[in-house]
């Protein structure tokens, strides 16, 4: 199970290993589910509590920027993750079908 990406200081490509919860965030995110903090220091996305390990490896490894926006690296990760799994990856969202709108 791994993708690839492209960075954007060279230009070779560097191989990315997603696991399940890392894929399964970026979906969520990609499907338009926010990241929430809560006063206690918990974050929530969508209806499940990921962990903030996961989310932080997702910014380092640049497939969310940082205001945790899936980057097109990270939709690309997430399509390859899905094929490698034998899942088609028709749900992404590509960056040329706009910017999501955004909620107050």
């Amino acid at each position: 199970m791994s993708a690839w990406r492209q960075t954007t200081s060279a230009p070779n490509l560097v191989m990315l290993n997603l696991n399940k919860s890392e894929a399964e965030a970026l979906q969520q995110l990609l499907n338009g589910e926010r990241l929430w903090s809560w006063p206690n220091g918990r974050i929530q996305l969508g209806q499940s509590f990921p962990d903030l390990a996961i989310i932080n490896s997702l910014v380092r490894q640049g497939l969310l920027d940082e205001a945790h926006e899936p980057t097109e690296a990270g939709r690309k990760a997430l399509q390859s993750w899905q094929s490698s799994i034998g899942l088609p990856s028709t749900t992404v969202i590509r960056a040329e079908d706009g910017a999501r709108p955004r909620f107050p």
